[in-house]
């Protein structure tokens, strides 16, 4: 009576196969709801808290294509700068008079090898915030790249208040 070591073999490794088909659909929906959370969480707005929002503090949304360099003359490039991030994206601040440095970034495509950096100027807008009201940075995206040098040659954004549609901003001179 002794083990029949083929028959042992076969035993071993089916048990291996079987634990692999178990695991393997495991793994991959753990991947696929993984995938599904990133994607979702880039496709929403994402917020930076410059106060805590309360009945003082405004909003400013803006699209992904606009650059703010300076809200109230602080330097806030390092927040925005290191963030791969597409989508609205909105700043919680104090309700007051603000001045905000903003420019068009785009990246275009040129061929499936290279790309093109589209950059405007900075232009300083300043505008006053009510507490509890919404504004967004008012600005047509581009179509294509040539809309977007054409942009980037004529950049000029303003903030209107989200839920009249009114201009609230006005441009500072250099």
């Amino acid at each position: 009576m002794g083990i029949n070591l083929h028959e042992w073999w076969e035993e071993k490794y089916e048990e291996s196969i079987m634990g692999h088909r178990y695991l393997s659909p495991w793994f991959w929906l753990l991947l696929w709801v993984s995938l599904i959370f990133f994607m979702q969480g880039c496709t929403q707005t994402k917020v930076y808290e410059l106060a805590k929002p309360d009945q003082n503090t405004a909003t400013l949304t803006f699209p992904d294509f606009i650059e703010i360099n300076k809200l109230d003359n602080d330097s806030v490039e390092g927040l925005f700068a290191q963030l791969i991030y597409e989508g609205q994206k909105e700043i919680i601040f104090p309700a007051g008079t603000h001045t905000v440095e903003l420019r068009y970034y785009g990246m275009w495509d040129i061929d499936d090898d290279d790309h093109e950096k589209v950059i405007s100027r900075y232009v300083v807008l300043q505008f006053d915030s009510k507490p509890g009201v919404a504004y967004k940075v008012r600005v047509d995206a581009p179509k294509d790249r040539e809309a977007a040098h054409e942009l980037a040659a004529h950049f000029n954004p303003s903030i209107i208040e989200t839920q009249t549609g009114k201009c609230v901003s006005r441009l500072v001179d250099d």
